[in-house]
């Protein structure tokens, strides 16, 4: 018998983009998520939570579509590992597609519209960014998609019924389905009635289309009103004006604020697209016969339909460089890589804050901070969010922690999880704060929260065994950088949720007798950052004498000559500054003084001081301007 592919090259076939896009959208899809976008995903399952046990359950509950949520929560948790999340994501992706063949009885040369909504369903996640600290639905990552195989699944059973079941079916759908799937119970309800009126209007009997056309549309519109409203009393967390859209993403933002930039439609797209595609397949069911185009005309279309997919998925990606680093950073700082956490940084131009202080955290644990804080890439890249977007959301926690300030460290844990929920991020940083506080008791309250979860069990018992031996924390690695600048007052007063500043300000300033190694470069660092000649003597002093050195680093050697210059009658005779670096400063003030001259300004000047001097401290004090602390 001959073989039914006759031999034929597939790339020949006309049919190779119905037997190819799939496997070649899901491998696509899997790989730049496991790697491009493994950072994100891991961030992702910090900012999520997932406890076994009854009482997570039934929080989840007590909001509609609470079922996809606790399913949500319970599918992100797997990120913990990216290429395994993915894989799960993409398996997803692929029972979307084969419900939507199936449900709307797609022929194979009408395949590619199958597709569309899973390049829909795949922007929703991917044009987040900094959205991921925001959303304050549970499992937000995989609710839509659920959403979608529910309703899917939904319409499957009712396009398989007699015309007498549509309005029953209808009726018991939306009024059960909605508190366990939201909006997506309503929205599918509605597929099903303009399913119904299709069929009734292409069976061309009158009393036909009036009954299980009109009847049933009218039917669900009424319902997709008032089914929320009645269930309305039964969830008091609910606001009203957001019961019709339950399970969907809110996108809460100020447009007054400095950073608004885009309106909600862009974020809102991927979603209205994908129920106008559902329901334009309703319309159309079961009409899409095998001989409705030309099979060569067909071969055009799907081409066409999947590069105008593939050019949208790319326009809906969020590729900006410093969220990526900034993700990149956390997950080497949770993990004590402050090598890698500092060379990060050389992977953007103009690095946000949040990438300078990580870098600055890193180098002070490496001991290199004198010898490289300015040879990276320095500035204040705005923050690429339609929010004002806070450190205290991002990577504020673990600024705090490192620089000793658990207190602060452990307020902004409450008060992020009375906003947006406890996460596996925050109670993180709690165990860890309270473990050098002192407050064991209280770490085990956390504790035993992430005891329930998948992945952070060992985690959570590790630090319990802390507790029970706590002459080991002392021991640890871990808590070196911590532990040292514990000498400066821990009391909460304001920051106004400007870490950076706070943070420099306070340990700049030194309000302590006593001094660690640590924290008297950390307080000499501030002051460079600051820029503040004032108290840097004092500073200098105290490191001088902390550290007991033989040789003054590179970068405090520059400050040394630059502040003495600038403040007349500082004698620095017995600071020992390296031949070398005199040698440099002298070329930089002969060369500031020939621009000045030329009558350039300093932002004019800065071109020409980049190649020879972007490495010093000279070069971050009179051309980095501007900076903008958060």
């Amino acid at each position: 018998m001959k073989s039914t592919i006759d031999k034929k090259n597939l790339f020949q076939r006309t049919d190779a983009p119905q037997l190819l896009m799939l496997p070649l959208f899901c491998v696509a899809v899997w790989a730049l998520l496991s790697f491009y976008e493994s950072a994100q995903l891991q961030r992702i399952e910090a900012q999520s939570l997932f406890l076994s046990g009854e009482l997570f359950f039934d929080t989840c509950m007590r909001v509609p579509a609470g079922l996809l949520a606790y399913a949500g929560c319970f599918l992100t948790q797997f990120f913990y590992y990216p290429a395994l999340g993915a894989a799960i994501f993409v398996a997803l992706l692929a029972i979307v597609y084969y419900l939507t063949i199936k449900t709307f009885r797609i022929p194979r040369q009408w395949a590619v519209l199958a597709m569309l909504p899973l390049f829909l369903l795949l922007a929703t996640n991917t044009q987040l960014g900094y959205w991921i600290y925001y959303l304050k639905h549970p499992g937000f990552y995989y609710v839509t998609m659920l959403g979608t195989i529910v309703a899917l699944l939904a319409m499957w059973l009712f396009n398989r019924l007699s015309y007498k079941w549509h309005i029953p079916i209808i009726v018991v759908w939306s009024a059960l389905g909605y508190p366990l799937f939201g909006a997506y119970a309503l929205f599918s309800s509605l597929c099903m009635a303009v399913t119904a009126l299709s069929m009734a209007v292409r069976n061309g009997n009158k009393m036909r289309l009036v009954i299980d056309g009109f009847a049933v549309l009218a039917v669900a519109l009424l319902l997709f009103w008032e089914v929320p409203v009645f269930w309305y009393d039964y969830y008091s967390s609910v606001a009203k004006e957001f019961i019709h859209t339950a399970g969907l993403p809110s996108y809460h933002w100020d447009i007054t604020a400095d950073h608004f930039r885009e309106s909600i439609i862009p974020y809102w797209i991927p979603f209205i697209l994908l129920f106008l595609v559902y329901i334009a397949l309703s319309v159309f069911y079961n009409a899409l016969s095998s001989n409705t185009v030309n099979r060569w005309l067909n071969f055009v279309q799907q081409y066409a339909l999947i590069g105008a997919c593939l050019l949208f998925g790319f326009s809906y990606w969020y590729t900006n460089t410093n969220f990526r680093i900034e993700n990149k950073q956390d997950l080497a700082m949770w993990e004590g890589e402050w090598r890698e956490v500092a060379d990060l940084t050389r992977d953007t131009d103009v690095p946000s804050r949040q990438i300078v202080m990580n870098k600055n955290i890193a180098l002070l644990n490496l001991g290199r901070a004198g010898e490289e804080m300015f040879t990276y890439p320095d500035g204040s890249a705005e923050i690429d969010a339609p929010m004002n977007v806070h450190l205290t959301h991002t990577g504020g926690l673990m600024s705090y922690w490192c620089y000793g300030k658990f207190n602060f460290c452990y307020r902004w844990c409450v008060e992020n999880a009375v906003e947006h929920g406890w996460k596996v991020e925050y109670l993180k940083h709690a165990v860890r704060s309270m473990l050098l506080q002192g407050e064991y008791t209280l770490m085990r309250r956390y504790t035993n929260i992430l005891k329930h979860t998948l992945f952070h069990k060992e985690w959570a018992e590790r630090y319990e065994r802390m507790a029970e031996h706590p002459e080991s924390i002392s021991k640890n690695p871990e808590f070196t950088l911590p532990l040292a600048m514990c000498v400066y007052p821990d009391a909460l007063d304001v920051d106004d949720s400007f870490i950076e500043a706070y943070l420099m300000n306070n340990i700049s300033h030194g309000y302590t007798t006593e001094h660690s190694p640590l924290f008297a470069e950390a307080a000499l660092m501030a002051n460079l950052t600051r820029k503040d000649s004032k108290i840097f003597w004092n500073n200098l002093q105290r490191y001088l004498y902390k550290r007991k050195i033989m040789r003054l680093p590179t970068h405090y050697q520059e400050a040394v000559l630059l502040f003495s210059n600038l403040t007349k009658g500082v004698d620095i005779s017995r600071i020992p500054i390296d031949d070398a670096v005199r040698r440099r400063f002298a070329a930089f003030i002969r060369k500031t003084q020939f621009y000045k001259k030329q009558g350039l300004k300093e932002t004019e000047m800065a071109p020409e001081f980049k190649e020879e001097f972007a490495d010093t401290y000279w070069y971050f004090y009179f051309f980095v301007r501007g900076l903008k602390t958060n």
